[in-house]
């Protein structure tokens, strides 16, 4: 073999082991990639999951183990979808749609009760017209499984009464109100939550007594979690 014949082979395999170690030395990209693609696919599923109803889930494992041939007895379970439904018919029913809200979240399914509608100025005593509509949801509340806060809020007005130092006793006795009317009625006591966040949490501008009607109110919300 010539003296240059010699040299080409010599630089050729150095090339080549070049080329191995380079190649050798991107492997890891092939695995970080596919660990990248795995965690974003895990937190899409568990984003996915959180605005999942909990009793559709439920009744979907029902479901299975029915078709696997268990015989177990079920109650029956109200879903989130089914309540918010009901309470809309109520409200239409009522004619309160422009008193009350409904909302769908993750959270939960949530009434906003407009606080002009359920009390008195400045009272904490529910009216006979809020009673009338909450009688109406008492078959639902019981039958739900879901945890049930009941918070009240307030404008920015500040209140100095005998009875209501400030605003943040005032929301947490209405709040507080309309938890002992729905015992009263028969839902069970452990399911309910009393809240009161005064002003803290506005929905609208307090500059403007529109404003101000939209932040006097009472939210009741079917708690997905918790």
């Amino acid at each position: 073999m010539s003296e240059v014949a010699a040299k080409k082979q010599s630089q050729a395999r150095k090339s080549s082991a070049l080329k191995d170690e380079s190649t050798a030395g991107e492997e890891w990209l092939t695995t970080f990639a596919d660990m990248m693609t795995l965690l974003m696919t895990f937190f899409v599923l568990l984003f996915s999951m959180s605005t999942i109803d909990p009793v559709k889930l439920q009744q979907f494992g029902e479901s299975l183990g029915t078709q696997e041939g268990s015989t177990r007895p079920s109650e029956k379970l109200v879903s989130l979808s089914e309540i918010s439904r009901d309470i809309q018919q109520v409200i239409a029913q009522e004619q309160l749609g422009s008193m009350v809200q409904v909302s769908m979240t993750s959270r939960g399914v949530t009434m906003g009760i407009a606080s002009d509608l359920a009390f008195g100025v400045g009272s904490s005593d529910l009216s006979d017209q809020i009673k009338d509509f909450l009688s109406r949801l008492i078959p639902t509340m019981q039958q739900a499984t879901y945890n049930i806060a009941v918070e009240g809020h307030t404008d920015n007005v500040p209140i100095r009464s005998q009875r209501f130092p400030s605003n943040w006793e005032l929301s947490a006795s209405r709040a507080s109100a309309v938890i002992r009317f729905l015992v009263e009625q028969g839902v069970a006591a452990d399911k309910l939550r009393a809240i009161g966040y005064g002003d803290t949490r506005p929905k609208a501008s307090n500059d403007t007594e529109a404003g101000r009607e939209r932040n006097r109110r009472v939210d009741i919300t079917f708690l997905s979690i918790g």
